[in-house]
């Protein structure tokens, strides 16, 4: 029993669902995202806390201490490794395979949410980052300016370009670099201290009832009601100087008596520098930008940079907003290398074939398999949410011989029952129903060849996934196109040709020769 017979006895429908493919697949092409690597759904979890000021020690003991007692709680952990340095203290997770990266960042974000208790009072939140290859920045952007200092220069970067870059489809992050936001920097005077009676503890506790911000309270005509709000906290370093400390034998004594009061940011000692041939080294803040894992880097980074004129007339003038790092440069090179290598492969098998079977149609109905392949290869990475990169492409280029052997064997068993004087559409079925289990095997052991890159549960078999995964669809489209297709076209288009045929044309004899 053939069970490919009633698409073979009608090549007009196969023909629309071979033409309905390729639409298919064209569409999913464009839909397609662009990557330098497949995106990994890695269970692993970064996590970071930062607290400008305290030392290494104390990070260690009052912030790092209590997160990996909270984070060494979750199931499934394979290693943590922890980092304590000044200012900021870090965690690495990771699970083992058996778990996902979402379920895992799901567990590690329950574990922080418990160890805030045990975290110190004005800690910022800690930030947790999975590990995903569309974590890697695609665009890197500097700001540098000869007149605002830094604190300035972030605050810019932070509240009007980091939201404004944000919007733009396909951006995922944004991280600003090279800089902290605005401080009031106090520096106390031990000498000054002791003279007018006083200690580090009274300053303290004179700052924090400076800075407290209650209730106003309400106003009403009985018919309307109002809210009262002041803005009485202290912002500026000379705000800061008139604060009243203290009152000793009647004379009020002010912060800049006992201490040195300047702007500056929250953490001096993070800094990034951009050199130019024309200005040379100079201070800068950065924005760091990643895509979402199922955009197109290629596009993203064009809408980014569509967009900087605009940003740069919402900045003052001596400012100067420059792109350091492209990835997308480098991304783009290699998939037109491999592109190319796509091109010149097809073109090599459909000459070799020409050469072989020396028959122009044979030839065209065997080369119909390798773009059908393909569109149901792109079909399948569209459905399973994978994207345009080096892997998935060298993918695509290997599949180029496979998909047309299966067709030639069709071919020539149909050619075979007709130079036996079998009718085209008889010969077409005999044909493939001898050769349709010997198609099928072959197919099958190829997929079992990539059986342990489909179903392993290793880092290496995550990368290679998306390469093995697209290369098996089209091979196992291009035995469905061959069984089906192939021998539909064959049975419309072939006509046994006798011995005493007319004399060959001039391709033909070229092709021969």
């Amino acid at each position: 029993m053939n069970i490919f017979a009633p698409l073979i006895r009608r090549p007009v429908g196969t023909s629309l669902l071979a033409l309905g493919l390729i639409l298919a697949g064209l569409w999913a092409y464009l839909l397609l995202g662009v990557a330098a690597l497949p995106s990994l759904d890695f269970p692993g979890v970064y996590v970071v806390a930062g607290q400008p000021g305290a030392s290494a020690q104390t990070m260690a003991n009052t912030v790092l201490a209590p997160l990996e007692r909270h984070l060494g709680r979750i199931p499934g952990i394979d290693e943590m490794y922890g980092n304590a340095s000044e200012g900021s203290a870090s965690v690495m997770v990771r699970f083992t395979m058996s778990r996902t990266a979402d379920s895992a960042a799901r567990d590690v974000q329950a574990a922080i949410n418990a160890a805030a208790v045990d975290l110190p009072t004005g800690l910022p939140p800690p930030q947790y980052f999975k590990f995903d290859t569309s974590q890697i920045p695609i665009l890197f952007i500097t700001l540098t300016s000869t007149g605002l200092p830094q604190d300035q220069l972030f605050d810019l970067a932070d509240t009007l370009l980091k939201p404004a870059v944000a919007q733009i489809d396909g951006v995922a992050q944004v991280q600003v670099f090279g800089g902290t936001p605005h401080a009031v920097r106090i520096e106390l005077d031990n000498n000054a201290l002791a003279a007018k009676g006083l200690t580090a503890n009274d300053v303290a506790n004179a700052l924090r009832a400076a800075n407290v911000t209650s209730p106003q309270g309400t106003l009403s005509d009985g018919r309307t009601q109002m809210t009262v709000t002041a803005t009485d906290s202290l912002q500026q370093p000379a705000e800061f100087a008139r604060l009243l400390i203290s009152v000793k034998n009647g004379t009020p004594v002010r912060l800049s008596e006992v201490a040195k009061v300047y702007g500056g940011q929250q953490d001096q000692y993070q800094a990034a520098w951009f050199d130019t041939l024309q200005t040379g080294s100079a201070r800068t803040v950065g924005l760091q930008i990643t895509k979402r894992p199922e955009a197109n880097a290629v596009a993203t980074v064009e809408a980014i940079r569509a967009k900087l004129p605009q940003l740069r007339a919402s900045l003052p003038s001596n400012i100067s907003m420059t792109p350091v790092f492209d990835l997308t440069q480098t991304t783009k090179s290699a998939l037109h290398e491999v592109q190319v290598a796509l091109l010149i492969s097809i073109a090599m098998v459909v000459l070799v074939m020409l050469v072989f079977l020396r028959r122009l149609r044979p030839t065209l109905i065997a080369t119909l398999s390798v773009p059908l392949s393909l569109a149901g290869a792109f079909v399948v990475m569209w459905t399973l949410g994978y994207t345009l990169n080096t892997l998935s492409l060298v993918a695509l280029v290997l599949c180029i011989g496979f998909v047309v052997d299966d067709a030639i064997v069709v071919i020539e068993n149909i050619v075979r029952h007709m130079e036996r004087g079998e009718p085209p559409m008889q010969a077409a079925l005999a044909g493939v129903g001898e050769i349709g289990f010997t198609v099928i095997s072959i197919t099958l052991s190829l997929v079992a060849v990539f059986a342990p890159l489909l179903f392993g549960n290793n880092m290496l078999v995550m990368l290679l996934r998306e390469f093995s995964v697209t290369l098996t669809a089209a091979v196992v489209i291009s035995a469905l196109v061959s069984l089906t297709l192939t021998p539909a076209l064959c049975a419309y288009l072939l006509q046994h040709e006798p011995a005493d045929r007319k004399p060959p044309g001039r391709i033909e004899q070229a092709v021969e020769r």
